[in-house]
C-alpha cells in the first residue's frame, strides 16, 4: 500500500487549510484576502535566479580569461613582431 503524498493537494486537508476554510466560511476573511496574501513566487524562483547569477559569474570569468588572453598577446606581439625578429637577427648575425 503506497503512502499518501503529504505535497498532494487532493489528499486530505491539513489543520491549517481546515481552519482557513472556518475563517473563509464565517466572513472573517474572504477569499480574496487569501489570494492576496499568497506568495506569487515559489521557492523554485530561488533557485532560477541562483543559477542565472552563476551563469552570469561563470560568463564573466570567461570573459575575464579571454582579456587576459589578449593582455598576454599583447605584450607578446612587440616580441614577435617581424621588424623585431629582424633587428635580433641582424644583431646576433655579426657575433
Amino acid at each position: 500500500m503506497a503512502a499518501a503524498n503529504p505535497w498532494d493537494r487532493a489528499a486530505e486537508p491539513n489543520a491549517a487549510g481546515l481552519l482557513l476554510d472556518r475563517f473563509v466560511a464565517s466572513g472573517l476573511v474572504t477569499q480574496e484576502m487569501l489570494n492576496m496574501s499568497k506568495k506569487s513566487a515559489s521557492c523554485f524562483v530561488n533557485f532560477s535566479r541562483l543559477q542565472q547569477m552563476t551563469n552570469i559569474q561563470a560568463e564573466i570569468y570567461q570573459k575575464n580569461l579571454e582579456i587576459e588572453l589578449l593582455r598576454l598577446e599583447k605584450d607578446a606581439a612587440d616580441v614577435i613582431h617581424p621588424s623585431f625578429l629582424d633587428t635580433w637577427y641582424i644583431c646576433w648575425s655579426w657575433q
